[in-house]
């Protein structure tokens, strides 16, 4: 019996380091696999993308219609001054061109035109001084400055008619030493048409005392 004991006693060192080697060997495969995490299944169902919101359609707008302008009644001739002192022309101006009318009726044209130069230093803007200018500078044949100074009196008449028909009549005949060109015809067409207008509207169609419309 003494021998199996020592035999037994002898072995059991072995059996126990193989057992601890076995167990080293497990603990490090288990140190050395690494745990993957798993991933929890989520509760939530997986909700469709949202789709964009529909826009409402734009509500139409009517296109906008072209106003016209109000239509405003064209001022009578009568409105209209037909002298100079009708327009309110100071006492100066009117001394002067009664001055400058007396020399045109004494046959000295050129005389009345120094008094009419010297009324529209006073008031260059009176379109009637203007007007009386070109009449006396067509009667001293000057046709050139008898068609600038009626086109400057139409540009100051602001439609007055009764002084629109004495210009283009100076026009027309300032053109007409020309010859019968088409400017001198659309003068004399133009002229015409106001004269009818101021007829038909009960005026006369005539400037009253011409060239200066002095009273």
């Amino acid at each position: 019996m003494i021998p199996f004991l020592t035999v037994t006693a002898a072995r059991k060192p072995r059996v126990l380091t193989t057992v601890a080697l076995i167990a080293v060997a497990l603990l490090a495969a288990c140190v050395a696999q690494p745990t993957v995490p798993t991933r929890p299944e989520s509760t939530q169902q997986t909700q469709p993308p949202a789709l964009p919101p529909t826009s409402a359609p734009a509500e139409t707008i009517p296109p906008l219609l072209p106003t016209q302008p109000p239509v405003r009644p064209q001022p009578s001739a009568e409105s209209f001054p037909k002298t100079l002192a009708a327009a309110g022309t100071g006492p100066a101006v009117l001394a002067l061109a009664r001055q400058a009318q007396t020399f045109r009726s004494a046959g000295r044209p050129q005389d009345a035109l120094g008094q009419y130069e010297r009324a529209l230093r006073i008031e260059p803007k009176n379109a009637f001084i203007w007007q009386a200018m070109a009449e006396t500078h067509l009667a001293l044949h000057n046709v050139e400055q008898a068609e600038s100074a009626a086109r400057k009196s139409n540009s100051l008449a602001r439609g007055n008619p009764w002084l629109e028909l004495g210009n283009w009549r100076v026009i027309a005949s300032a053109l007409g030493v020309y010859g019968d060109s088409p400017a001198a015809q659309a003068a004399r067409t133009r002229a015409d048409e106001i004269g009818s207008a101021l007829a038909a509207s009960g005026g006369g169609g005539a400037m009253p005392a011409a060239a200066s419309a002095v009273p």
